[in-house]
């Protein structure tokens, strides 16, 4: 599933008027260090040509200082304006959970569950979802994705296939062989029975092109066709009841 890349923008209005803060502060500076001179100059001029080199180390002294807190004020100014870094979660970058799982109620209405309360039966349902699911998917079947999957699910599903469509891709994930899988978290809230178990596995996992024939340049957009790659995530299933699980969130 597709990305979206988030590029944040510093507004250019702030580091314009650090610079013009920084500017007039110089400027300033400047002046009121010749002015000084200037002053210091006049009053001792009848002093012996013996004290002039003081006079211009001292002055340069004085320079110089303005100069570092002019330079100070402007990193100053910079770093406060400086954005912050988006934080992402999830391995495609967002969490399809937050769209798919039904909002969380008080805890009292949530109940944990032990993971040793899953059975041989439970994960090896989840162990065919994997299967069933990928198929589906790789058929662009959203009638068969419905027998698996919780009506968010399917609308996020839907999603996912029209970009691909919008983007002339297809995805492919084939082979589907479970290589491992654990129990993360288990609870009940009212009627439903929720399990989020990682699962990682490998596939077939490649994507082609919807304008280009077998064949032609392009046609493979991305990964192969031939060789199996491995990935993980994390799955939520829910049913109700004594009903069949299916499909709630991938994390």
């Amino acid at each position: 599933m597709n990305t979206t890349t988030l590029i944040l923008k510093a507004s250019p209005l702030p580091t314009g008027l650090a610079a013009g803060i920084a500017g007039s502060l110089i400027g300033e500076m400047l002046l009121g260090a010749t002015n000084s001179t200037a002053q210091t100059t006049e009053a001792d001029a009848p002093a012996p040509e013996t004290n002039k080199p003081t006079e211009d180390v001292s002055s340069a002294g004085i320079l110089l200082l303005l100069l570092l807190l002019a330079a100070a004020t402007v990193f100053y100014f910079l770093k406060i304006q400086r954005p912050s870094l988006p934080d992402f979660s999830g391995v495609t970058g967002r969490d399809p959970s937050k769209d798919s799982l039904p909002a969380r109620r008080s805890a009292t209405a949530r109940q944990k569950l032990s993971v040793d309360s899953i059975t041989a039966a439970d994960k090896a349902a989840f162990q065919q979802l994997l299967i069933d699911v990928q198929k589906a998917w790789s058929k662009q079947d959203l009638t068969e994705l419905r027998q698996f999957v919780t009506p968010e699910m399917l609308n996020y599903f839907s999603a996912a296939l029209a970009d691909n469509t919008s983007q002339d891709i297809r995805n492919h994930v084939e082979d589907v062989v479970l290589l491992r899988a654990e129990i993360l978290e288990a609870w009940t809230e009212q009627a439903r029975q929720y399990v989020t178990a990682g699962l990682r596995w490998s596939a077939r996992d490649y994507n082609l092109s919807l304008t280009k024939k077998h064949g032609e340049p392009g046609y493979l957009v991305e990964g192969s066709e031939e060789i199996p790659t491995e990935s993980g995530e994390a799955w939520t299933f829910m049913r109700l009841q004594d009903g069949e699980w299916r499909l709630a969130a991938i994390q």
